[in-house]
Parts: structure tokens; C-alpha cells; sequence
């Protein structure tokens, strides 16, 4: 330790400017690269992934709904022709779950349709459909508030946006301290009763956050 100090005192203050700048500017660099970057390309995977399976269940539901509309052996044959050559080309099944994949493939083989199965995947592939557009519509309302071509509307954005995460890293915080302080210094049913509000606070919080962004 005393080594240290007497290197430290002993140094030109300019070199030790230069190396301590050098150690941030590589822990910054080495920070975003650990991070940030499995971030971006989980990010591109998720995308190609979710366009294409949004794509993949809206023909899907498109056949289903056409052997639903038109329920005869004859009328439904050639939908059912489609939806096997939907899911067998490609490797499309890989995007479906494994009861839809299931049950997609036996509508689409079985000559007499079971119609309280059809209408039961239908219902599970809408759901399944809201539930990624509903993900597509929020990166769409997240782009267009914070990416606003002008310059004034772009700052204000950004900085709230800002504000908001600084926001939240402070009540977290906040929630954390009391929390920890809680299991420390109160009794053992007001620790129980301290972690339940806390997890109540983070819910509302996290539904206000959600619906004012």
C-alpha cells in the first residue's frame, strides 16, 4: 500500500490524467461491448423472429378461418392442401408451439373437420397473434416518440425519457432501502408485511411507467 502511494505521489500528474482516462475510456468500451452488443443482436434475432412468425400465423388463421367459412369435404380440401403446404415448407413448424403445430397438422389431414378444434386453434392463434403485434405496436410508439425529426421535439423526448429512467432508479432504490431496513430492524411479520408493499409499489409503479410512456 505504501509502494503505492509513493509511486502515486512521486508520478507526473499529467501521466496519471493520461492512464486514468485511458482505464475509463476502456472499461467504457469494454462495458458497451459486453453489453450492448448481445443486446443489439438479441434484438435483430427477436425481430426477424417475430416478423416472420406474425407472418407465418396470420396465413395460418387466413386457411383456418376459410375451412371455417366453408366447412364441406370439398370446400375445405383445398385450404387444407394449403395449410400442409404452409407448415411442412421451409421449416415454418418451427414457429409454431407444439399444440398449434399439433393441431394445425391434424385439421389439415383429416378429411371430416373437427369443428370444436378448429375453432379452438383459431382462438389460441388470435391470441397468440395480438399478443407479438401488441409487441410490434409498442417498438412502433416508442420510435415515433423519441424519433421526431425536429430537433426541439426529439430533446424533449429523450429527455423525458431520461427522466423517466432516473425516476424509476430512484424509487427502486428507495423501495430497496426500506426494504432492506425493514428485514434488519422490524419483526418478523412486519418484514413479511414490508415486502408485500414493496411488491405492490413495483407493480403500480411499473403499470403507471407502462401506460404513461
Amino acid at each position: 500500500m505504501e509502494l503505492i502511494k509513493s509511486v502515486l505521489n512521486n508520478a507526473n500528474p499529467d501521466i496519471v490524467i493520461f492512464l486514468l482516462t485511458s482505464l475509463i475510456a476502456f472499461l467504457s468500451w469494454l462495458t458497451k461491448g459486453l453489453i450492448e452488443k448481445p443486446i443489439d443482436e438479441s434484438k435483430i434475432t427477436f425481430n426477424k423472429y417475430i416478423e416472420k412468425r406474425i407472418e407465418i400465423l396470420s396465413e395460418i388463421k387466413t386457411r383456418l378461418n376459410f375451412i371455417a367459412y366453408f366447412p364441406k369435404q370439398e370446400e375445405s380440401k383445398k385450404f387444407k392442401e394449403q395449410l400442409q403446404e404452409l407448415i411442412l415448407k421451409d421449416g415454418r413448424a418451427c414457429y409454431l408451439n407444439k399444440i398449434d403445430f399439433d393441431a394445425v397438422l391434424k385439421i389439415s389431414i383429416t378429411p371430416e373437420t373437427d369443428e370444436k378444434l378448429l375453432l379452438a386453434t383459431i382462438k389460441t392463434i388470435n391470441e397468440d397473434l395480438s399478443s407479438q403485434i401488441s409487441k410490434v405496436q409498442d417498438e412502433i410508439l416508442f420510435y415515433k416518440k423519441f424519433s421526431n425529426f425536429n430537433p426541439l421535439k426529439r430533446f424533449i423526448g429523450i429527455t423525458l425519457l431520461v427522466l423517466q429512467y432516473i425516476l424509476s432508479l430512484i424509487i427502486i432504490l428507495a423501495i430497496s432501502f426500506i426494504v432492506i431496513y425493514g428485514l434488519i430492524a422490524f419483526i418478523w411479520y412486519l418484514k413479511i408485511l414490508t415486502i408485500l408493499i414493496a411488491i405492490t409499489a413495483l407493480y403500480f409503479i411499473n403499470n403507471w411507467l407502462k401506460n404513461n410512456k
